[in-house]
C-alpha cells in the first residue's frame, strides 16, 4: 500500500547517514528492493547547521553515497532538523512503500528528543512498512568521539583581543565612575563579538568563561584576585556566565545557520541560472558549454563534458581553458569517462571505480540514453548538497540536449516538407507554362510544314517559333541558376567589368522583345566599374527588363541607369507602366510568386526570374529592392561593390 492508502508500485527508500553501520542499511534496502522488483531511492537528510569539523564523517557519508549508487539507488538528498519529518514527507511525495533505516539515521539530532523517533516515523506513515537496522554500539561511539572542534590561531587572537579591549574601556569606566553593572554589559557584548566573529561556538563558550574570571579579577573587591567579599557576587557570577554562554550559542548558531543560508542561496542561484541559461542555447556545443560553466561556478574546479553519439565519446567542452589542461585528457581520465557512458552510473575521483584519477565523471541523462558525460575537477570533497545541485544542473542538460535534438528532428522534417511542396509546385508550374510555348511551337510548325501558309504571313509564324524558343532557353537557363544557387555550387568569377558594357549586352539580349517598348540607358559615368560575374549580372537584368516589358503596356518607357555612391555601384530599371501594388512588393522576390499573386499558374509566368536575381545579387554581397516609381510605374534597384583597376589592365567584356 502507498503512503495515501491505496496500491502502488513498489519503492523502497533507504535512509542513508554518516554512519560506518549504514552499510548494512544499504545491503538490506537493495535486498528488498531486489526480492519486490522496486524503485530503490537512497535519501539523505541533511540538518539546517552541520558541525564545522565532521571531515571524517563527511568522507564516510560519500562512501555510503557510492555505495547506495552502486546497489542501484537513485539519490537524494532533503534538509531540515526534524529527521522524521523530513523522511515522512519525502516518502509521501514520493509514493514510498516500504523504508529501511538504522538508528543513528534518525538519532541524537535533537537535544530534547520527546519520543523515539523510529516510533514517530511509524505514527507519520501508518501505510508504510518500517524495517529498523540496529547499530552496534562500538561503531557509534567510535564515530562520536571524532566530533572535536579544532583550535584556529587566528579565532584564539580575536577572543582574547576583544577580551582586552573591552577591559581595557571598563577600567576606563570605573575611573569615570560607571557602576559595575555597566561594565558587565561590555563582557557580554564582548562574548557576542566573539561568537559572531570566530567559527565555531567552542570560542564563545570559553569567552564567557573567561569574562566571567575577567571581570572578578579587575571590577570586583578585592581587586586583582579571584576572591569576592560581597555574598551575593557568586549569583550575580552566575547570571553573567549563563547570560554570556545564551548569548554566545545562539550568535553561534544565527552566524553558521546565516552562513549556510548564504551558500545554498548561491547554490539554488548557480541552478537557477543554468536552466535559464540552457533553455537560451540552441546549439549542443552550447549547451555543453553552459553546463560546464555553471559546474565550474559550484564546485570551482574546471569542468569538461564529453557529447555522447552512437555510444561513443566525441571531442569535449572544457571550461575554463585556463592552466594544464592536458592530465584532465589522459587515458585514465578517459577510461572513467567511457566507463561511465558504459555503465550509466559515476566514476573517477571520490568514487570506488578508477578513484586515483583528477575528475569524477557523472552521466548527463537524456530520454532512454546518455546524451554526455561530465568530469568535475574535485578541487575539494562536494558535500551532499553539491551533489545534488550537481546532478540536477546535469538533469537540466540532459532535458537541454533532448529538447535540441528534437527541435533538430523536426526542422529536418519541416525543411523536407518545404522542399517536397516546392518539388510539386515547380513540377506543377512546368508542366502548366511549358505547355503553351510548346503548343504554339508545334501549331506554327505544323502549320509551315502543310505549305498552306501565305508567304506573308510565314514570317509572322517564324517569329513566333523564335520568341517561344528564346523564351523556353530563358526558362531553363533561370531552372538551371535556381537550382545551382539552392545547393551551393556555384563560383562566383568576380572581376571588374565595365557596368555601361553589362547594361548594353543586356539590352542587346532583349532583342525583339522589348521592339514596342523606348528602352533608354543612362549612365552617371562611361567608364565605372563594379566587381561581378558578368554573365550573371547579365541574366539579372535581362529578367528584370523582360518583366518590365511583359508588365508594361506597348509605347511605355524603360530606363536603365547606374551612379555611383560611395563604395557601391547603385544600378536600377525603372518603367512607367501600371506599377506594383503594395502588397505584391512585399513578395516579388518569394521563389514561385507572381504579379497576379498565384504561384506558377500566371501564363509565362513561372515566378523564378526575380527570386533569382535576389539569390545572385546576395551571391554578389549587395542588395535587390522595388520601389514606386512617380507618378506610376515599378522602379528595381540593386547595388554591386565598385571596382577600381590600376592604368593597362584590361577589362573583360561580358559577351566575350
Amino acid at each position: 500500500m502507498g503512503v495515501d492508502g491505496y496500491p502502488r508500485e513498489e519503492h523502497v527508500l533507504v535512509c542513508i547517514s554518516p554512519s560506518p553501520n549504514n552499510e548494512r542499511v544499504i545491503e538490506a534496502g537493495a535486498i528488498l528492493a531486489r526480492a519486490f522488483g522496486a524503485k530503490l531511492t537512497a535519501l539523505y537528510v541533511e540538518p539546517p547547521v552541520s558541525a564545522p569539523s565532521q571531515a571524517g564523517a563527511a568522507r564516510q557519508l560519500e562512501i555510503n553515497r557510492n555505495r547506495a549508487e552502486k546497489a542501484g539507488a537513485e539519490l537524494a538528498v532533503s534538509y531540515g532538523a526534524d529527521i522524521a519529518l523530513q523522511i515522512s514527507e519525502f516518502a509521501k511525495t514520493a509514493r514510498v512503500t516500504k523504508i529501511v533505516l538504522g538508528r543513528s539515521a534518525i538519532s541524537g539530532r535533537t537535544l530534547f528528543p520527546k519520543q523515539d523517533p523510529a516510533l514517530r516515523l511509524g505514527r507519520l506513515l501508518p501505510n508504510v512498512e518500517l524495517f529498523l537496522i540496529p547499530e552496534e554500539a562500538g561503531q557509534k561511539a567510535k564515530m562520536h568521539r571524532g566530533r572535536i572542534d579544532r583550535f584556529s590561531l587566528r579565532s584564539i587572537g580575536i577572543q582574547f583581543a576583544i577580551l582586552a579591549a573591552a577591559t581595557l574601556f571598563g577600567l576606563l569606566l570605573r575611573s569615570l565612575g560607571f557602576s559595575e553593572a555597566s561594565i558587565m554589559t561590555l563582557y557580554i557584548l564582548a562574548v557576542f563579538l566573539t561568537a559572531f566573529l570566530t567559527d565555531g561556538a567552542l570560542y564563545g563558550l570559553l569567552s564567557s568563561v573567561f569574562s566571567v574570571l575577567t571581570f572578578n579579577y579587575f571590577f570586583t573587591e578585592p581587586r586583582f584576585t579571584l576572591l569576592a567579599y560581597d555574598p551575593g557576587y557568586p549569583l550575580t557570577f552566575l547570571v553573567m556566565l549563563v547570560s554570556s554562554i545564551l548569548t554566545s550559542s545562539i550568535t553561534a548558531k544565527a552566524r553558521q545557520q546565516a552562513k549556510v543560508n548564504a551558500e545554498k542561496a548561491f547554490r539554488t542561484e548557480v541552478l537557477l541560472t543554468a536552466s535559464r541559461n540552457l533553455q537560451q542555447a540552441e546549439t549542443t556545443d552550447e549547451i555543453l558549454l553552459e553546463t560546464a560553466r555553471q559546474l565550474h561556478t559550484l564546485v570551482d574546479g574546471r569542468a569538461l563534458l564529453y557529447p555522447a553519439e552512437n555510444g561513443e565519446l566525441l571531442q569535449p567542452v572544457l571550461y575554463p581553458q585556463d592552466g594544464n589542461a592536458e592530465p584532465l585528457f589522459s587515458g585514465q581520465e578517459r577510461a572513467a569517462a567511457n566507463w561511465t557512458l558504459a555503465n550509466n552510473k559515476r566514476s573517477g575521483a571520490g568514487t570506488g571505480v578508477l578513484s586515483a584519477i583528477r575528475c569524477q565523471y557523472l552521466a548527463v541523462r537524456g530520454h532512454g540514453a546518455v546524451r554526455a558525460v561530465a568530469g568535475i575537477e574535485l578541487v575539494r570533497p562536494l558535500d551532499p548538497f553539491e551533489q545534488s545541485l550537481c546532478l540536477a544542473i546535469l538533469g537540466e542538460c540532459g532535458l537541454a540536449l533532448d529538447k535540441q535534438q528534437s527541435d533538430a528532428a523536426r526542422q529536418i522534417i519541416a525543411l523536407k516538407a518545404q522542399q517536397e511542396q516546392l518539388r510539386s509546385n515547380l513540377l506543377r508550374a512546368i508542366s502548366h507554362d511549358l505547355r503553351t510555348p510548346l503548343t504554339s511551337i508545334s501549331g506554327s510548325a505544323e502549320m509551315l510544314l502543310r505549305g498552306d501558309v501565305p508567304q506573308c504571313e510565314q514570317k509572322q509564324l517564324f517569329g513566333s517559333i523564335y520568341e517561344d524558343s528564346i523564351w523556353l532557353i530563358n526558362l531553363v537557363e533561370n531552372l538551371l541558376s535556381i537550382t545551382r544557387m539552392d545547393d551551393s555550387s556555384i563560383r562566383l568569377n568576380l572581376k571588374p567589368e565595365l557596368v555601361s558594357d553589362v547594361i548594353e549586352c543586356a539590352v542587346s539580349r532583349l532583342g525583339r522583345r522589348g521592339a514596342m517598348h523606348e528602352i533608354r540607358t543612362e549612365m552617371e559615368d562611361d567608364l565605372l566599374l563594379a566587381e561581378m560575374d558578368a554573365p550573371l549580372i547579365v541574366q539579372v537584368l535581362l529578367n528584370l527588363l523582360e518583366n518590365a516589358v511583359k508588365y508594361t503596356p506597348d509605347g511605355s518607357h524603360i530606363l536603365v541607369s547606374a551612379r555611383e555612391d560611395g563604395a557601391l555601384v547603385r544600378v536600377r530599371v525603372a518603367d512607367d507602366g501600371p506599377g506594383i501594388s503594395p502588397e505584391n512588393r512585399e513578395h516579388v522576390f518569394d521563389l514561385f510568386y507572381t504579379s497576379a499573386g498565384t504561384h506558377g499558374d500566371a501564363r509565362r509566368g513561372l515566378g523564378l526570374g526575380l527570386a533569382l536575381c535576389r539569390a545572385i545579387i546576395a551571391a554578389h554581397g549587395g542588395e535587390i529592392a522595388v520601389a514606386a516609381c512617380e507618378p506610376h510605374g515599378s522602379l528595381f534597384e540593386f547595388t554591386l561593390r565598385k571596382a577600381e583597376v590600376s592604368i593597362g589592365e584590361s577589362t573583360v567584356h561580358p559577351g566575350r
